[in-house]
């Protein structure tokens, strides 16, 4: 008889090692799949979950450098404590205001998508009902995290959810550094810019799937290459010196 203990560390080590080799994303996340649903993918998230906490930018490393992982999610309302979920999850890593990875996913939620939210995003059960749980793709979302920052409009929401979901099933929470981009467009501009339709009509930015998480991630990814230009030209040139503005016109 198998012992699930033993099992268990050995897909923990067998995590921790594929995440020291640097093992592509594509291949862990294909590694990950052989070893089916149980313990053992919660073992894999908890390992990326705290290889995650252990990777640290330097407060002085240049803006260029940073891989910055623009998010964000669709859920079916506003509170996950009572019971709220996200029903689609989008991130973008970027380097210089350059895309370099993509990562987008429907998700069958347990709670049915509202009407008024089927209105606003287009997205009704029926396109989610064959989707994956969340649970399914955690992994896939965190391998794309790595070593960087986290960032978003309103971003507050979307760490709200994935932290229910990290607390709920992991114990755990989201302990990555994170930017709000509304809080650097005031502090560039020094004006407000309440939402993300301000942002993108300030620099004609269109986007044509408003309100889903993959389009708003791409129309958020071109409104960071902008801001990356403006604090360039401001020499804001690395982190420290950004921290040093949001502290400034916060």
């Amino acid at each position: 008889m198998i012992d699930p203990m033993n099992e268990q560390q050995r897909f923990w080590q067998r995590a921790l090692r594929l995440l020291s080799l640097g093992i592509p994303r594509e291949k862990i996340s294909a590694a990950s799949e052989t070893e089916g649903r149980t313990f053992q993918q919660e073992a894999w998230d908890r390992a990326m979950l705290n290889e995650l906490k252990k990777k640290q930018i330097s407060i002085n490393t240049r803006l260029e450098q940073i891989p910055f992982i623009i998010v964000d999610t669709e859920t079916t309302g506003f509170y996950p404590k009572n019971g709220d979920e996200i029903f689609a999850l989008a991130a973008a890593k970027t380097i210089n205001g350059t895309m370099k990875d993509f990562y987008f996913t429907l998700v069958c939620p347990e709670k049915e998508i509202p009407e008024h939210i089927s209105q606003l995003t287009g997205i009704t059960m029926e396109d989610v009902r064959h989707a994956p749980r969340l649970k399914e793709e955690m992994n896939h979302f965190l391998a794309l995290m790595g070593e960087g920052i986290s960032m978003g409009y309103h971003i507050a929401h979307d760490l709200a959810f994935i932290n229910h979901f990290l607390w709920t099933n992991y114990r755990t929470k989201w302990t990555m550094r994170f930017l709000e981009l509304q809080q650097v467009m005031e502090a560039v501009h020094r004006k407000p810019f309440s939402t993300l339709d301000s942002a993108l009509e300030h620099y004609r930015i269109i986007c044509e799937k408003r309100h889903t998480a993959d389009g708003d991630v791409q129309a958020m990814v071109l409104l960071w290459t902008n801001l990356l230009q403006e604090l360039k030209q401001k020499q804001i040139e690395t982190l420290h010196d950004l921290y040093t503005l949001l502290s400034i016109y916060s």
